[in-house]
């Protein structure tokens, strides 16, 4: 009984204790973090990256930052500047070091090389750093690269919160197509990379957690009050240091010889990188391939943020050569407007906003007041159902820009619907391709190229004598962007498409005369549009049937004939059970119109197309 009394005793005094403790730490406040920023040639992203540095959530006041740049060729160091002045009441401290001048490294060929001195420089930054943060008695260091975006705001409580001496937000490219993160899954005997398994589960979250690697980089949390990292540094490079000088290398050969681990921390999506620079890139294709991710990333995610307090100088716009830029939109699609208006500012782009014709507005008596006739027997190839109010809006959109370049004697314009997403480096290659277009039209008087559409016909296409980059084009899907000339436009109106509309996409091709229905091309006698396409193209959709976030304008109004489209989509898939049944029992599926028209196939063609019955016309 006694014992019994006296364990009792002890436990409430050991409860009392951990509440005692936990009410303390309740008011403590949260540790200081020492913050490293050493940028270089980074104008273009800084105000994307300190606007994510601005919104990590954790107390200002508890944060301090070295910010150290230097070899800088563009307006670096003023934008640094700026974002300081204009922030540092926020934070505990800012400290900002610059060197203006020598503007690059004597030895190196272009801005982006990586020689020696260069590595030897930057291990310098980050001792600095070091010192200082240890000098400010900091319990973190946090270094994160400038082409870094820690997207995440709770980064650093959670990473603090994990509790390891050195320990790494996992950080993918953008595209995330690359297998390059902020870490490394193994090492040989030398401390280089090595590819291993468990470094794949890591990257694609197929394992969630922090776990213990050889190597992290770029951005990573340090926790200065651990005793062992007392004597972790950069420079000078220890004396047991062996291989070329290298940075990451460096400090992962001193972590090691110290007992520290390094750890990765895959648990949410903290942020990403930007894809690393060939030494032959210039800063101008820098801030190019920044913009192309930013834009790309935008196609998919609400845009990225950038700082108010640091300036950013966008491109002065222009029309590109172009008489008119058309952006197609309906005015209840905000968002799409919104991605478009961001997307061609940030490509440098004057354009107007067409507003789109509404299908969903329509009605039957609106169709015949505009003269409208839906071509007599025409059917949707996969659905095979009629023309939809939606396709007809569509067409009417396409339509009144095609009678506004005539109205306006524009020579040639740029027509681009507000669901596309540009290819890499697309202002290079749209100016290649309308250099091109310009050497070409002496010989062939071209009249629409596309820009970005659905490959239709298995019939291999051809480059145009005197290009390599533009090929005549054969039976097509999509209306996503093309290039018109007025020649165009007046032969599109003169086809007279009112009377016997088809989907737009279907009409463009067969004015070029490439149509699989023949019957259709009859319908049209006057098919004398010279089609031509960019190639490779230079636009795709944003979304594909089935993915997350896809709508179809088109598809989601009623047809013609006053039926919805899930009305002829669940037919279709009745017809496809039944046919799939019969194949079982050996029977033979009946001919649909999508078999009738599909284009004669070459057997010894290989080209690689879409199969038109794989989904309906609107939605390829």
């Amino acid at each position: 009984m006694m014992a019994g009394s006296k364990l009792f005793i002890v436990g409430l005094l050991l409860a009392k204790c951990l509440c005692q403790e936990y009410n303390r730490e309740a008011f403590l406040k949260p540790p200081s973090v020492f913050l490293s920023i050493i940028s270089r040639n980074e104008e273009h992203t800084l105000p994307t990256y300190l606007g994510y540095i601005e919104k990590l959530d954790y107390p200002k006041d508890r944060i301090s930052i070295l910010i150290q740049t230097d070899h800088n060729e563009d307006d670096t160091a003023h934008v640094l500047k700026t974002w300081k002045e204009n922030v540092e009441k926020g934070y505990h401290n800012i400290i900002l070091r610059h060197e203006a001048q020598p503007k690059n490294y004597s030895n190196a060929k272009g801005p982006n090389q990586w020689t020696s001195e260069r590595y030897h420089n930057l291990l310098k930054l980050k001792q600095n750093a070091l010192d200082e943060a240890r000098k400010q008695w900091a319990d973190y260091i946090f270094f994160v690269d400038g082409d870094n975006f820690i997207t995440e705001s709770r980064t650093l409580k959670i990473l603090i919160n994990e509790k390891k001496a050195i320990i790494a937000p996992m950080l993918r490219l953008f595209q995330g197509k690359s297998a390059y993160s902020n870490f490394w899954g193994g090492v040989d005997e030398r401390g280089y990379y090595k590819r291993v398994d468990s470094y794949f589960e890591i990257l694609r979250w197929e394992k969630l957690g922090t776990f213990t690697v050889p190597m992290v980089h770029s951005t990573y949390l340090i926790e200065l009050r651990n005793n062992k990292t007392d004597n972790l540094q950069f420079y000078p490079v220890v004396s047991s240091y062996e291989n070329e000088v290298d940075d990451i290398l460096v400090f992962a050969h001193t972590a090691r010889n110290l007992g520290l681990d390094m750890n990765i921390c895959n648990r949410i999506t903290f942020g990403y990188m930007l894809n690393t620079c060939t030494e032959s890139m210039s800063l101008e294709d820098k801030r190019v391939m920044y913009v192309d991710t930013i834009v790309d990333y935008m196609a998919y995610s609400n845009p990225l943020i950038r700082s108010p307090n640091a300036p950013y100088k966008f491109p002065e716009p222009t029309y590109a050569g172009f008489d008119e830029i058309f952006m197609i939109n309906l005015k209840r699609r905000t968002d799409r407007y919104e991605r478009m208006a961001l997307t061609l500012k940030e490509l440098g782009y004057k354009w107007k906003h067409f507003e789109a014709v509404d299908g969903k507005k329509f009605s039957q008596d609106k169709v015949d007041s505009l003269g409208i006739v839906a071509m007599n027997d025409f059917k949707d190839p996969y659905l095979e159902r009629p023309l939809t109010f939606g396709e007809i809006g569509c067409f009417m959109s396409h339509y009144y820009i095609w009678q506004e370049m005539v109205e306006r004697n524009l020579e040639t314009v740029l027509v681009l619907e507000d669901d596309v997403r540009f290819e890499f480096d697309f202002n290079r290659e749209l100016k290649d391709v309308m250099k091109q277009a310009d050497q070409i039209s002496s010989v062939v008087n071209w009249d629409l190229i596309y820009l970005g559409r659905k490959h239709m016909s298995r019939a291999k296409e051809h480059l145009v004598k005197g290009a390599s980059k533009i090929v005549w084009a054969r039976y097509s899907y999509w209306t996503l962007g093309y290039v018109l000339r007025l020649s165009g436009a007046k032969k599109l109106l003169a086809g007279d498409p009112l009377p016997k509309m088809v989907p737009v996409d279907e009409y463009i091709p067969i004015m070029f005369d490439d149509h699989p229905d023949e019957w259709l091309l009859k319908r049209f006698p006057n098919r004398n549009l010279v089609g031509l396409s960019a190639d490779p193209l230079l636009m795709y959709p944003t979304h594909y049937v089935g993915d997350e976030g896809y709508i179809s304008d088109t598809e989601d109004t009623l047809s013609f004939e006053g039926e919805s489209v899930e009305h002829f989509r669940k037919k279709k898939e009745e017809e496809k059970k039944k046919n799939s049944q019969k194949k079982k029992n050996g029977e033979k599926s009946p001919k649909t119109q999508s078999d009738e028209i599909k284009p004669k196939i070459d057997p010894n063609d290989k080209t690689v197309v879409a199969d038109a019955n794989k989904a309906s016309h609107g939605e390829l």
